[in-house]
């Protein structure tokens, strides 16, 4: 049984820190309804003031849990986008992404289910997903005019359904109980990709 121990005023960010994997924690074996500040409070010992130290409500609790997840995986776009190797860079990038999705994939998913639900939540989950679009389209396009994908292609349109479809599937591959292989995973994205993008040559 967890007992409640003090913090020293001056070590802020050591609660915060507790809280966040606290809340994960709780996140991972339960749905975001369920997600009860009492509980997680519990699961660190510290008193219930000092959650609304660092945040306002769950709503706000859970933006902050993505925050650094959200810049991992732009950060693995990213490398995608510099890459000149296509396939090879894209094969990358799936992995690394599932990776992710392996670790946080229940709280990837809580962070969808509290965004429909709140207006503030659900702003920050489709501006990332947007920024998410916007590098598929960019590299579309860039692509293009190397010659090295498809020309005959509405490319905001398709960046969009590929980042949606790719959001999607890795939530409900990877954010309940009965997760799937990776490996089915990487090649169902891979097939999708490139069979939609990519000019055989």
């Amino acid at each position: 049984m967890t007992t409640s121990r003090r913090r020293p005023k001056h070590d802020p960010k050591e609660s915060e820190r507790e809280i966040l994997e606290a809340a994960e924690q709780f996140l991972n074996e339960h749905h975001f309804r369920d997600l009860n500040i009492d509980e997680v409070m519990r699961r660190t010992g510290l008193k219930r003031p000092a959650f609304y130290v660092h945040f306002r409500d769950k709503h706000d609790l859970t933006l902050r849990l993505v925050e650094n997840i959200a810049k991992e995986l732009f950060s693995i776009t990213e490398r995608w986008l510099a890459g000149n190797n296509l396939q090879d860079d894209l094969e990358r990038a799936l992995v690394d992404s599932i990776n992710v999705y392996i670790e946080h994939g229940r709280l990837l998913r809580a962070f969808v289910e509290a965004a429909s639900g709140d207006e503030r939540v659900d702003s920050v989950y489709r501006t990332i997903i947007q920024d998410f679009i916007k590098a598929a389209a960019q590299h579309i396009r860039a692509e293009q005019q190397a010659g090295n994908i498809k020309q005959n292609l509405d490319v905001d349109e398709t960046a969009k359904a590929l980042i949606w479809l790719e959001e999607r599937y890795l939530s409900e591959a990877f954010g309940r109980s009965s997760p799937v292989e990776p490996e089915v995973v990487i090649r169902v994205l891979r097939n999708i990709w490139t069979s939609t993008l990519y000019v055989n040559k």
